[in-house]
């Protein structure tokens, strides 16, 4: 009882921290068109600075990873809000693309610090139900971006330069790096017997770069469409700046809805097969929404729901198969498929430019069959059992409340 009552401050924070994630890292797709106009730049140069902040985050979660080992997970948490706190607060003074790139290069590597410390903290404390509780962490994301498109387009509809938007932020960015500042964060036994899969173990085995590219295209499935939604409806559907974040806001009000349930579904079909289920589903949406005029535009927003059940769900597919040296191959895994997502949003901005905006927007299509064509190979190789957790189908049978089964 007492360690449940230590770890209720750092739950909140966890949340906290995935809120802070979701409302800042997703500014950028409602404000894509807006850096465009003030600085006069291609949708080539979009994708670079997409690239760009892609790259930031890939390293950090790279480096952040081993370091959280010696530093610990407090110490790179605090060193991501700080990067944080520093790129926004000089957001006020951007008058140059150039500076725009450099500063949300900081943000993603902020958020790359942020993503590493936060998963590998919950993965200690939320032990049991492993895809219900990862879900549930991710649903702060899925709130804070909720409200993102939709702050951001208020804000630009009332006048407000878009770089200041970021500035705003401050007033959750500072509280929360004082909160996190006074918490004491648990060694886990890993981290104390230092018990971690080899690097050359790790870059050797097919099983773990089959989660890369699972990870990787379930990441570009989701910010694929957080980056480009709002963009192409302007562009190419000819809506205006309210119209396209209403439907940016709903795509994550059902990504957060999937964010809640998604867990308990997650554990009465099973890991795998929900993950290959709603990537087909959402491939379906996405093309039937692609053909379909501005009336079924509805259809790019319920895709939110089906996407965001997919990285907690793979966290929970590594926290599984590897018992022993979780962080290491949760910063790895997070790194390389933060890789293939920069990759993949630099080749749409390319394909916006030499095509069409609607051919770009279209080639996620394409990302979505891929977690299909990498999830069932991978599915053959792993260990851990894979069929639905018997005691959350009891406990949902009998009508258990969350908190009882969370343990909190």
């Amino acid at each position: 009882m007492k360690k449940k009552l230590e770890h209720k401050p750092l739950i909140v924070l966890v949340f906290l921290c995935m809120a802070v994630f979701g409302l800042i890292d997703n500014l950028k797709g409602t404000l894509l068109p807006s850096i465009r106009l003030e600085f006069g730049v291609d949708y080539s140069a979009i994708g670079t600075m997409l690239f760009a902040a892609s790259l930031g985050y890939l390293l950090a979660s790279l480096v952040s990873g081993i370091a959280a080992d010696r530093l610990g997970k407090k110490t790179i948490l605090m060193f991501g809000f700080v990067l944080l706190i520093g790129a926004t607060a000089l957001f006020y003074v951007a008058k140059s693309f150039p500076v725009t790139v450099l500063l949300l290069l900081m943000i993603s590597t902020g958020f790359g610090c942020v993503e590493v410390a936060v998963n590998s903290l919950g993965a200690q404390i939320f032990v049991t139900n492993a895809a219900v509780m990862m879900n549930m962490t991710h649903l702060f994301y899925g709130l804070g971006s909720s409200i993102s498109p939709k702050y951001a387009g208020t804000m630009l509809a009332r006048s407000l330069p878009w770089n200041y938007i970021y500035t705003i932020t401050l007033a959750i960015l500072i509280p929360g790096l004082i909160y996190m500042a006074f918490l004491r964060f648990p060694k886990t036994p890993e981290e104390e017997s230092n018990n971690k899969m080899p690097a050359a173990q790790m870059l050797k085995s097919k099983k773990v770069w089959l989660i890369v590219a699972t990870l990787g295209f379930c990441t570009v499935a989701e910010l694929g469409m957080a980056n480009w939604l709002v963009n192409f409806l302007q562009e190419v559907r000819g809506m205006g700046v309210e119209q396209s974040s209403s439907y940016m806001t709903f795509f994550f009000a059902a990504f957060m809805l999937g964010r809640l349930v998604g867990g308990y579904i997650a554990e009465k079909i099973g890991y795998i097969r929900i993950i290959m289920y709603f990537a087909i589903i959402s491939m379906v949406l996405f093309v039937s929404g692609m053909f379909l005029d501005n009336s079924f535009a509805f259809l790019f927003s319920c895709i939110g729901f089906f996407v965001s059940i997919m990285f907690p769900t793979m966290m929970s597919v590594i926290m599984k198969e590897f018992p022993n040296g979780t962080s290491s191959i949760m910063g790895f895994a997070i790194s390389a498929a933060g890789g293939i997502n920069m990759i993949v949003n630099w080749i749409i901005g390319k394909t916006n430019d030499l095509l069409d905006v609607n051919y770009g927007f279209m080639s996620i299509a394409a990302y979505m069959l891929l977690i299909v064509v990498f999830i069932i190979p991978l599915r053959k190789m792993l260990t851990f059992d894979k069929s639905p957790d018997p005691v959350l189908a009891d406990e949902l049978h009998h009508g258990l409340t969350e908190s009882e089964k969370a343990g909190l």
